[in-house]
C-alpha cells in the first residue's frame, strides 16, 4: 500500500511539474510578444533578422543539448541541427554584427586571393551587396533567416510524424533475412581498384607537383562521371571493412588509420576540402555505429579538429597562388585560427542570401526544374551527352557568370526555394525530417542481429548525404550517392561470399 502510496505522488509531482514548466514557458512567451509590441515602429523593422537568428539559434541549440544528454549527437536530428547552428545561426550573426563595415566600406577589387578569405570587404557577400542586392541590407537578411527558419522548423515536424516512425521501423527490418557475408578478398580488391584510380588521375595531372602547381585554382579535378565512380571504390572499400570486418587487432587498426590517412592525402592534393573530410567521416561514422561509440569529448574534438583543418586547408589553397606553397605553409597555424577564416570557410549562407534576393526578383522559380537538372546532371556523358551542368555550377553563373569558379551550392532550403519558393521550403523539408527519421532504423541498435552489417552501412552513407544535401546542392548528393552506391552495390550482389 505504501509502494502504491509513494509512486501515486511521484506521478503527481511530475504531472505538477510539467504543468508549471508548460504554464512558465507560456507566460514567458506572452510577455516576449509584449515586450516586442511596446518597440518603436523603426526599431522593430531592423530587428526582425535578429529576432530570427534568436529563433534559430535557440531551437538549434536546444535540439544539439537534447541530443547530447541523450547520446544522440551523432544521429540525423544531431547532425542536422548542429549544421543548422553552425552554417546557418554563426555566419548571419557575425554578418548582422559586421553590417556597418559591410554596408559603408566598399569592396576591395584589388584583394589577393587570401585577402578573400581574411577580410569581410574582400568577400563575394560584400560585393553582393554593393554590386546586385536589392533593397535594404536588413530586409534581404530577413529573407534568408525566415526561409531558413522555415526549413529548420519544417523538418522538426516532418521527423516527430507518425509516418516517419512507421518508415523507421520498417528498415529496422531491412536484410533481416540475409546471411552472414564474407568481403574480405573485395575489400583488398576495391581498394587495389581505387588506388590504380588514383595513380592514373595524378599522372594525368602530372604527378604531385602538377596538381600542386593548381592547386589554388581548384582546377586539379575535372574528371567525369565513370572517374568519380572508380575513385570511390576505394571510398566504398573502407566502408565495407568497417561494418562487415571491422579490425579487432592493433595492427589492424594502425592499417585502416594509414588507408584512411592515403585518401585523405590523395584528395588533398586535389585541392577540395570536403573530398578530404568525406572518408574520415564516413570512418568515424562507420566505426561510431559498428564498433563502439565515441564519447562526447572525442566526438567534440574531432569536431573541432574538421573545422581548423577545413579553415587551415582553405587559406594554404588561397595562399598558394601568389606564393610559394613552402611559405603559405608556415603561415598557416596563424591563419587557421582567425575568427574570420574560420566563419568564411564555408560560406553557404551567403550563397543563401544571394538567391533570396534574386529569386523571383531576377531569376524565376523553376517549378521542379532544380530537381530534374539535379539527377539529369548526374547521368554520363556517353548516355547523354548535352546533360546540364550541376546545380552548384549555373547558380555561381547566375550570380557571378564567369567571374568566378567553381560552384556555389545553396544547400536544401535554397534548392527547395529554387523550385517552388517559399512552398518548396515548407514541403521539401518536411519530406526531409521524414527521411531523417527513416533513417534512424538503419542504425545498430534497431532490428535484429541479421542484416545489421548492411543496414550499418546504408546508415552511414545516408547521413553523410544527409549532412552534404543540407549545405551542398541536388548534384552533389546524387553524384555522391551514385558514386559510393554502385561499387556496394557491385561488391554485395554479385561478389560478396556467404561466410
Amino acid at each position: 500500500m505504501s509502494d502504491l502510496v509513494r509512486r501515486y505522488s511521484a506521478e503527481n509531482i511530475g504531472s505538477a511539474f510539467r504543468i508549471a514548466q508548460m504554464l512558465l514557458l507560456a507566460l514567458s512567451a506572452v510577455m516576449c510578444g509584449y515586450a516586442v509590441t511596446q518597440f518603436p515602429p523603426d526599431v522593430l523593422s531592423a530587428a526582425r533578422h535578429w529576432l530570427l537568428i534568436a529563433a534559430l539559434g535557440g531551437a538549434s541549440i536546444a535540439v544539439v543539448g537534447h541530443a547530447i544528454r541523450t547520446d544522440e549527437l551523432i544521429s540525423p536530428l544531431g547532425i542536422v541541427a548542429l549544421t543548422v547552428l553552425i552554417y546557418f545561426v554563426v555566419r548571419p550573426l557575425e554578418l548582422s554584427l559586421s553590417a556597418g563595415e559591410l554596408i559603408t566600406t566598399s569592396y576591395n577589387y584589388g584583394a589577393s586571393p587570401l585577402q578573400s578569405v581574411l577580410e569581410l570587404r574582400s568577400q563575394e557577400i560584400s560585393l553582393f551587396v554593393h554590386t546586385r542586392m536589392a533593397g535594404t541590407f536588413n530586409d534581404a537578411m530577413t529573407r534568408a533567416m525566415l526561409a531558413l527558419t522555415l526549413f529548420f522548423a519544417t523538418v522538426l515536424v516532418g521527423y516527430r510524424l507518425p509516418v516517419s516512425r512507421r518508415m523507421a521501423a520498417s528498415l529496422s527490418r531491412l536484410g533481416s533475412g540475409m546471411q552472414a557475408l564474407d568481403v574480405r578478398w573485395v575489400i583488398v580488391a576495391w581498394l587495389a581498384i581505387g588506388v590504380c584510380g588514383q595513380l592514373l588521375f595524378m599522372f594525368q595531372l602530372g604527378g604531385p607537383a602538377g596538381a600542386l602547381g593548381r592547386l589554388a585554382t581548384q582546377g586539379n579535378f575535372s574528371g567525369d562521371f565513370v572517374s568519380l565512380v572508380i575513385l570511390n571504390f576505394y571510398t566504398a572499400g573502407l566502408v565495407l571493412w568497417i561494418c562487415w570486418h571491422p579490425p579487432a587487432s592493433r595492427a589492424g587498426r594502425w592499417l585502416l588509420i594509414a588507408a584512411v590517412s592515403e585518401l585523405a592525402l590523395f584528395y588533398s592534393l586535389l585541392g577540395s576540402r570536403t573530398l578530404v573530410l568525406v572518408p574520415v567521416l564516413l570512418v568515424v561514422l562507420a566505426w561510431h555505429e559498428r564498433v563502439r561509440p565515441f564519447r562526447l569529448r572525442v566526438v567534440a574534438l574531432v569536431g573541432v579538429g574538421a573545422i581548423l583543418f577545413s579553415s587551415a586547408y582553405l587559406t594554404l589553397r588561397q595562399d598558394s597562388g601568389q606564393r610559394p606553397l613552402k611559405d603559405a605553409i608556415v603561415d598557416v597555424p596563424r591563419h587557421a585560427v582567425e575568427a574570420r577564416a574560420i566563419l568564411g570557410a564555408s560560406p553557404v549562407f551567403d550563397q543563401v542570401f544571394a538567391e533570396m534576393n534574386l529569386v523571383p526578383r531576377a531569376s524565376p522559380y523553376r517549378h521542379g526544374g532544380e530537381l530534374a537538372q539535379g539527377i539529369l546532371g548526374q547521368v554520363p556523358s556517353a548516355i547523354y551527352p548535352g546533360k546540364p551542368e550541376a546545380n552548384d555550377l549555373t547558380f555561381r553563373k547566375l550570380v557571378w557568370g564567369e567571374r568566378f569558379q567553381a560552384g556555389r551550392p545553396v544547400g536544401a532550403a535554397g534548392e527547395f526555394y529554387r523550385d517552388f519558393g517559399f512552398a518548396g521550403i515548407a514541403i521539401g523539408s518536411l519530406l526531409l525530417g521524414i527521411i531523417a527519421r527513416a533513417l534512424t532504423g538503419l542504425r545498430a541498435r534497431a532490428g535484429e542481429a541479421a542484416g545489421r552489417e548492411l543496414r550499418i552501412g546504408l546508415y552511414v552513407v545516408g547521413l553523410l548525404l544527409l549532412y552534404q544535401f543540407t549545405v551542398g546542392s541536388y548534384s552533389l548528393v546524387f553524384g555522391n550517392g551514385m558514386a559510393v552506391a554502385i561499387p556496394l552495390v557491385l561488391a554485395l550482389r554479385i561478389f560478396a561470399r556467404p561466410a
